[in-house]
């Protein structure tokens, strides 16, 4: 029975994606000249975002939670104007609340659920579990205006709500403490994508950051790849922003689901191990998955100045050499201090789009796929996934002690049972 309930969320799906996508029962409007007027181009992007939802995959507002109040929610709600608010109003890396969500018509937002790279080998399973904490409190007091979902049938039955659909993704592989158990923790509490890196190496993954290499680790371990078969049979999305490149080009080659990268750029037009260089995204289309374009500055230009056609630029390479299915918008908001002039924050997203409308080669069909029909369409594949390998048991796996026992010796190892427990 649960085997049967998952096929038809899958169908249900579809069916919705057919609706939007204007398959189904409506035409697409008609699209607006670009030689039309800034005004005209604004217009319509709002109106091409009320009728198909536009997707977020990256945004930090719950570690600045942490960081600015202490995981203290009791004076800050989410459907405030924070942008009257101390410390939010003073602070560069502050850019979202759900006005300014619902100006920028964001359909649906994922908050990343992050812990600092110092936690490995310490407490990171523990700050980890707080902050999915914290996401889940944020979100049920301004209950109203967004909710929780796991799916994207869930999203779209919040788009057609008018209610902001709240996801969960967390960022920096280190957090799992190199555990199956916790992997399959973590999607049962509701998170959807995990990132494989951040900016330290896993003891079974390599990140984007330079420097030395910790032992055994060079792109994916034998360990790190069974972990990516076990997100594959769970249904998590693996993430590999952060990652460098051999690990995303092992896990192109091992994951049987779509890859995302939730908030990276085009290494071509800004050349930092931190974005994507122009062969893995000629690979993407192979896999089926997607880029998810940032917003950070530092990663457009390469310099802390930018501005909207920088993000157009990125969006328009990552579109000539994956194509036009595999991109997406990861902002990144709330997490970075530099932002590009005409996107500032959130409620900016129609900008970007009324400064798409200028180029004749972006159809209103191209641009519903960036806004986040792409999206949903890996996020349904990684379902359709999970439902191939439902028969398949648990991983069982333990990563190997000589990978982890020099830099974690503070742990409760376990010896076979040779004495009662009373």
């Amino acid at each position: 029975m649960r085997s049967v309930a998952r096929v038809v969320v899958v169908v249900v799906v579809v069916v919705l994606l057919l609706a939007v996508t204007g398959s189904g029962a409506s035409p697409l409007h008609v699209r607006v000249s670009p030689q039309a007027t800034h005004r005209q181009r604004l217009q319509a992007a709002r109106a091409l975002l009320k009728e198909s939802p536009l997707i977020d995959g990256h945004n930090d507002l719950a570690w600045n939670a942490r960081m600015f109040l202490h995981n203290k929610l009791h004076s800050f709600n989410l459907s405030s104007d924070l942008t009257q608010q101390k410390p939010w109003m003073n602070s560069p890396f502050s850019h979202t609340d759900l006005p300014r969500l619902k100006k920028g018509h964001v359909a649906a937002q994922f908050w990343s659920v992050y812990v600092p790279c110092e936690s490995q080998y310490l407490n990171t399973v523990q700050l980890l579990l707080e902050q999915i904490d914290v996401v889940k409190r944020m979100i049920a007091g301004s209950h109203k205006d967004t909710v929780l979902v796991r799916s994207p049938a869930e999203i779209m039955k919040e788009f057609e709500r008018g209610r902001v659909a709240s996801l969960m993704g967390m960022e920096g592989g280190h957090g799992l403490a190199s555990s199956m158990g916790v992997v399959r923790a973590v999607y049962d509490l509701g998170v959807r994508y995990i990132t494989l890196t951040h900016k330290c190496h896993t003891p079974w993954a390599e990140c984007s950051e330079t420097g030395p290499h910790p032992p055994n680790t060079r792109g994916l371990t034998p360990y790190g790849q069974e972990l990516i078969r076990e997100m594959n049979r769970v249904g998590l999305m693996v993430d590999v922003s952060h990652a460098s490149a051999s690990t995303a080009r092992d896990v192109l080659t091992i994951s049987r689901a779509p890859v995302i990268f939730s908030h990276s750029a085009a290494r071509a037009l800004c050349d930092i191990e931190r974005n994507v260089p122009d062969d893995i995204l000629s690979s993407l289309a192979e896999n089926g998955g997607i880029v998810m374009v940032s917003f950070y500055n530092d990663f457009l230009t390469c310099s802390q100045a930018a501005s909207i056609q920088d993000v157009v630029a990125h969006i328009n390479h990552v579109r000539t050499m994956a194509g036009v299915d595999y991109v997406g918008l990861g902002a990144g908001y709330d997490g970075v201090n530099r932002t590009p002039k005409g996107l500032e924050n959130v409620s900016r997203y129609p900008e970007l789009f009324a400064e798409l409308l200028r180029d004749p080669t972006w159809s209103l069909q191209d641009l519903k796929k960036l806004a986040g029909l792409n999206l949903l369409r890996v996020f349904t594949r990684v379902e359709q996934v999970r439902e191939e390998l439902v028969s398949e048991k648990p991983s069982e796996e333990i990563i190997p002690i000589h990978d982890i026992d020099t830099r974690w010796p503070c742990r409760y190892k376990f010896a076979s049972l040779d004495h009662a427990r009373t």
